[in-house]
């Protein structure tokens, strides 16, 4: 299980670029159940313990394994032992089954070293995904023990690269809003957000190294900010939602969790069939930022507003723009709640017929309003959304990236829910490309974010953004930081 160190002094240029930049600026990031990552020593007798390589990223675990200095058991061994000590804490999975995760080990060493882009790579897949050898039950225990025959295209497209999926993680019921068991890594008297709890929890507990979730509105961000970790959620509808129980047919999408920037692209740039978002590089020069303000900022707790403003003027200092959002689309988030509610109705009618008693009572009560909205109001709110995309310029003027909070603060107690994903209902609703960094704590010492968006479809420009930001924050998670 264990390999020589000498053998990771091939990692790619830029991540030992960001590696040096994230270490000289002490990372923001260390998890309060463990010590931070020691620098792994260059001493050429020196050998990776499991620890060691569940601190290293995707992108580093991929081209170790590729060039034969880690082998895809190694990697799967050193996971299975962070997630024996650490779920009983975290509880972030919902399945996991060892001697699948063999089977694909076992596929792979058929293969010659690399043969894929995410080779021997272990993914965590939220359980709203189905997955034809594991079950799926999307939260509840109506679909206890579903056991689907096949997988949802975006975990196909992970697995032909040659990803191998650890387990299914937690999800809230149907992704909506009742707290599930999984706990913040932090602190676990706190929520680790919702509804991609089980996803964010493993990749900021270490437990994978990527995480797949999806987001109806806030459901990447929120958990991402909540727990300290990079949340990339594309432009609806360029990764495939076929196989995923929806919730929302207009506004549901998948999204991505990892340690850094460059994890989030590749991974997402395989289930997008876009290899130009795995190459984007940080850009050189200081983008347009604006804060465009809208009502939903008026929510924000102060603590959180004053880190969100430090990291703000970190990236844009005094050239960034602030404006109040126009008034095209103030009402956005409202429009957001009546399209979800509508569609929930819709999606969920069996469940709504067969089994209310067993929907818990915030679903039921989420699907009783979509039930009495008419026709017609959803009409209006589809159309507030197509006025709102067709007047986007308005809404980003002369900026490239838009920056807001990432929620109204830190992650709540786990009695108080998942946390209000108001923060990210306009831009969802929008269809934006987005993008969370962690970037400070609050008064309980719990992660928060910032959040970036692009126009749709600049999803290529967000990530290298993002990398800029990333950098320039000092927020990389890499191997050998804190």
């Amino acid at each position: 299980m264990r390999v020589r160190l000498r053998e990771f002094q091939s990692l790619s240029r830029q991540t030992r670029k960001k590696t040096a930049m994230a270490a000289d600026r002490r990372a923001v990031f260390t998890t309060s159940v463990e010590a931070p990552a020691p620098r792994p020593s260059n001493s050429p007798g020196k050998r990776l313990a499991p620890s060691e390589i569940t601190r290293l990223t995707a992108a580093a675990l991929r081209q170790a394994l590729a060039r034969g200095k880690l082998s895809p058991r190694d990697v799967a061994e050193a996971f299975r032992t962070r997630i024996t000590m650490r779920e009983p804490h975290v509880a972030a999975f919902a399945h996991i089954d060892w001697n699948q995760v063999d089977k694909q080990i076992k596929t792979l060493r058929t293969q010659p070293s690399g043969s894929g882009p995410l080779w021997g790579v272990p993914i965590a897949i939220k359980d709203l995904f189905d997955t034809c050898d594991l079950p799926t039950a999307y939260g509840s225990d109506i679909y206890a023990g579903h056991r689907p025959a096949w997988d949802a295209a975006a975990i196909a497209r992970l697995r032909a690269a040659g990803a191998v999926v650890l387990g299914k993680t937690v999800t809230t019921e149907f992704a909506w809003r009742k707290s599930a068991k999984t706990r913040n890594p932090h602190d676990g008297r706190f929520s680790p957000g919702g509804s991609s709890s089980g996803s964010a929890a493993a990749v900021a507990d270490r437990m994978a190294p990527v995480a797949i979730g999806s987001q109806t509105a806030g459901s990447v961000i929120r958990p991402a900010a909540f727990c300290g970790v990079v949340g990339f959620k594309p432009t609806h509808g360029v990764i495939s939602v076929a196989g995923i129980k929806l919730l929302s047919q207009s506004l549901d999408c998948v999204g991505v969790f990892s340690r850094t920037v460059e994890d989030s692209a590749i991974v997402a740039s395989i289930m997008a069939n876009r290899p130009d978002w795995a190459e984007a590089t940080a850009i050189k020069k200081t983008p347009k930022l604006a804060l465009v303000r809208s009502a939903e900022w008026d929510l924000v707790s102060q603590p959180a507003m004053n880190v969100f403003m430090k990291a703000a003027e970190r990236l844009g200092g005094r050239s960034i723009a602030k404006r109040k959002v126009p008034r095209a689309f103030a009402e956005l988030a409202d429009a957001h709640s009546k399209i979800v509610s509508y569609e929930a109705a819709r999606e969920l009618q069996h469940e709504r017929r067969a089994h209310p008693d067993r929907l818990s009572p915030i679903l039921r009560g989420l699907l009783e309003d979509g039930a009495g909205v008419a026709p017609s109001q959803y009409m209006n709110a589809l159309a507030e959304r197509d006025h709102g995309l067709a007047h986007i310029e308005q809404l980003f003027g002369d900026a490239d990236i838009l920056l807001a909070p990432s929620a109204l603060g830190e992650a709540p107690r786990m009695e108080e829910g998942t946390g209000d994903p108001v923060m990210s209902r306009a831009w969802t609703l929008l269809r934006l490309p987005t993008l969370t960094l962690p970037v400070g704590r609050g008064p309980n010492g719990l992660p928060l974010g910032l959040q970036m968006a692009a126009r749709p479809g600049q999803d290529a420009r967000l990530l290298s953004v993002a990398l800029w930001g990333e950098d320039k924050l000092g927020t990389a998670q890499e191997a050998g930081t804190a």
